[in-house]
């Protein structure tokens, strides 16, 4: 089973800003499952003493969808069994597309204004997870968290993550794919989980028991609502093994 939800942080519902988040997971095929979650940077774009609002919300929700959408597509079309190095080779091609997709939504920019675009609009992370019959790894670019059968791994950037749109900017050439994790084991994994920074370790552990996406949300909007819990945004995207009943 897969779910993925998101929640307006209470920095953001006081201010009347959107949701800087984003979450999805799909399931194209009985054998594979993808979770991604993105999160848009809220910092301020200065230029000429002038300060501008950001809204990369925008980012988060072109890319996230753009990276489930393109997963989906190149992972179910490939001859099964799915063996590593093929799912880490997509990721590959999912890098370099992602990058080239960005360019494209920013060709028509004059130079003036395509930095403040890109800064305002387009700076997001971006973490998810594949799941296949033979294998499962995390991948990520920027902060968050990462989740395999209730360990939690953070994604600390110091408050600085590396957005992709940064390549944009200051191209690295060097730098052709995401940061890959694959998990040990895979065979043994019960439920997977990826989220933004604005989760807590402990709420994450309740992510365990299994909820569709409507019974999630509405557990995420209730955990909202209680004292020091999301201050900021929070998205997650999750896949629990099905568990077969023999009667």
């Amino acid at each position: 089973m897969i779910s993925h939800a998101t929640v307006l942080g209470r920095a953001h519902r006081l201010m009347q800003h959107n949701c800087q988040d984003f979450a999805a997971a799909a399931n194209p095929t009985p054998h594979l499952a993808i979770g991604i979650v993105c999160d848009g940077c809220g910092s301020k774009f200065v230029a000429n003493g002038r300060s501008h609002p950001s809204h990369n919300e925008t980012g988060a929700n072109l890319l996230g969808q753009f990276a489930i959408d393109f997963l989906s597509q190149k992972l179910a079309a490939l001859p099964t069994p799915i063996c590593p190095e093929t799912v880490e080779t997509t990721l590959a091609d999912l890098h370099l597309a992602a990058i080239s997709f960005l360019h494209h939504l920013t060709a028509h920019f004059p130079e003036a204004t395509r930095r403040e675009f890109i800064a305002t609009r387009l700076l997001t992370t971006l973490v998810g997870f594949v799941r296949t019959a033979e294998t499962a790894v995390f991948f990520w670019q920027g902060d968050g968290f990462l989740v395999a059968n209730g360990r939690i791994q953070p994604l600390h950037s110091n408050n600085q993550p590396n957005y992709l749109a940064y390549q944009l900017l200051q191209p690295e050439p060097n730098q052709t794919n995401f940061q890959l994790a694959f998990i040990p084991q895979p065979e043994q994994l019960r439920w997977l989980a990826v989220a933004t920074d604005g989760w807590r370790a402990e709420l994450l552990e309740q992510l365990a028991e299994p909820r569709p996406a409507l019974p999630l949300q509405r557990w995420l909007n209730v955990q909202a609502q209680q004292r020091g819990q999301f201050d900021d945004d929070g998205g997650v995207a999750i896949w629990h093994k099905e568990i077969m009943n023999c009667e």
